[in-house]
């Protein structure tokens, strides 16, 4: 069954985590499965931004069954060990509805750049894959001792450990490069970024067939995740169908930096899932 989610960047309007608290509630309301948040330390000149982590704490107190997540936090600017707390934390305070999405993220707003850390990909996909066993390695309950070529680590056991067991790690990758996708393999889920138009349209099936050849060579169930303007669409129950017969788990309506404008987006909110059959 596709679940169905909204992707938000909390910028302008939603730089105020209670705005975004009121929408998350309307969407519990209205039927829809899941919030995700853009994780992002700048965006353009004059925007305003939320720590989508302390953002997603307030969601979780004020909602029972939405699963939450940012989408996506680039490890690359995070200390492993503490995001291994943020993450317990919140997943006990959401009763284990906490999704974690990563990725590489990228120096587009200067978000690397401007506080002198490292830009080279090559660079932040060694610190990617290391953190990503830290993280498993603390959410063990057992003591850790590390040595990468970024990290060295020898730990006493990080308790409480997450409510889940593991807590959903969803990989986001730039299609069709394939180290995101070799990546995604050893977790739980899949998220594609296609080059195109924003509002994003629905993905190719080519390549949504592609990537899911790939991870059904994984032994485990997985989420492959997709980002389209589903409420924007002509026949997006038809598309829904489709996306699902093609492997897509999750359906994430897709809302940019630059618009809608903040009513229409909690129009399209309290209206529910356009995908989802009555």
């Amino acid at each position: 069954m596709v679940q169905f989610g909204i992707f938000l960047p909390p910028f302008h309007e939603f730089a105020d985590p209670r705005v975004v608290v009121e929408l998350a509630t309307s969407a519990e309301r209205a039927g829809w499965d899941g919030i995700f948040l853009w994780d992002h330390m700048l965006s353009e000149p004059g925007f305003g931004v939320a720590d989508a982590w302390i953002t997603m704490a307030a969601i979780a107190s004020a909602t029972e069954r939405l699963r939450i997540g940012a989408m996506v936090t680039p490890l690359a600017r995070r200390r492993p060990w503490v995001l291994a707390r943020q993450i317990a934390t919140l997943d006990h305070l959401s009763s284990g509805r906490l999704i974690v999405g990563v990725g590489l993220g990228d120096d587009g707003w200067h978000e690397f750049s401007a506080f002198g850390e490292r830009i080279d990909p090559r660079g932040r996909a060694t610190q990617l894959d290391e953190a990503l066993e830290l993280l498993g390695l603390f959410a063990s309950g057992e003591p850790v001792d590390f040595v990468g070529n970024e990290y060295q680590v020898h730990s006493p056991p990080f308790l409480p450990r997450p409510l889940q067991h593991p807590v959903p790690i969803w990989v986001a990758g730039r299609w069709p490069n394939q180290p995101p996708l070799q990546r995604a393999k050893r977790y739980q889920g899949f998220f594609p970024i296609f080059a195109g138009p924003e509002p994003p349209p629905i993905p190719g099936q080519s390549d949504l067939v592609a990537i899911n050849d790939h991870l059904s060579q994984t032994d485990s169930r997985y989420d492959l995740v997709i980002r389209y303007a589903m409420s924007r669409a002509a026949d997006p129950v038809r598309d829904a169908t489709l996306l699902a017969q093609v492997g897509v788990t999750w359906i994430l309506e897709a809302f940019g930096a630059f618009g809608p404008e903040p009513e229409i987006i909690r129009e399209i909110v309290a209206a529910g899932p356009a995908g989802k059959k009555a």
